[in-house]
């Protein structure tokens, strides 16, 4: 048989393991889009967890468990991140030494436009592979046509 002190251990670690899934929930729900329905998905958790709370068989309560942390686990997937994990938007790209808040996409030099010629690319390029080799020698690169 089971020590009492074993016995209240796992309760303790349950109780632990049920808090801390409840926080994650209350975390996810602050997070989501129907500020209505927040209130009411914190109370139904509220009052499965109470009720539930004095459940005494270990496969019974470790079920419950599963269940709440199911739950947080399909609201992480359907609400979006917002909150403590929002960041800045924004896309910065430097061109020419510069800082530039504005797409990735390249509105200047291109052999495409006919802005710059061929050679003139692939210096650039060279340079650029320079660059990504910290200053040493990139590998050697197939011949320009």
């Amino acid at each position: 048989m089971s020590s009492p002190n074993a016995v209240a251990f796992a309760a303790a670690r349950h109780r632990g393991a049920v808090l801390k899934a409840y926080r994650d929930l209350v975390d996810v729900v602050r997070r989501s889009s129907p500020v209505e329905a927040r209130d009411a998905v914190l109370e139904e958790a509220r009052t499965e967890i109470r009720a539930n709370a004095a459940e005494t068989d270990e496969s019974k309560r470790l079920d419950l468990l599963r269940k709440l942390v199911a739950r947080v686990g399909y609201l992480r997937i359907v609400t979006p991140k917002g909150g403590r994990h929002k960041r800045e938007g924004g896309t910065f790209v430097v061109r020419e030494g510069e800082l530039v808040e504005d797409g990735g996409e390249s509105k200047g030099k291109r052999v495409a436009d006919g802005k710059i010629s061929m050679q003139e690319a692939h210096d650039y390029h060279n340079r650029l592979m320079k660059r990504q080799y910290f200053g040493r020698k990139p590998p050697p690169q197939p011949p320009m046509l």
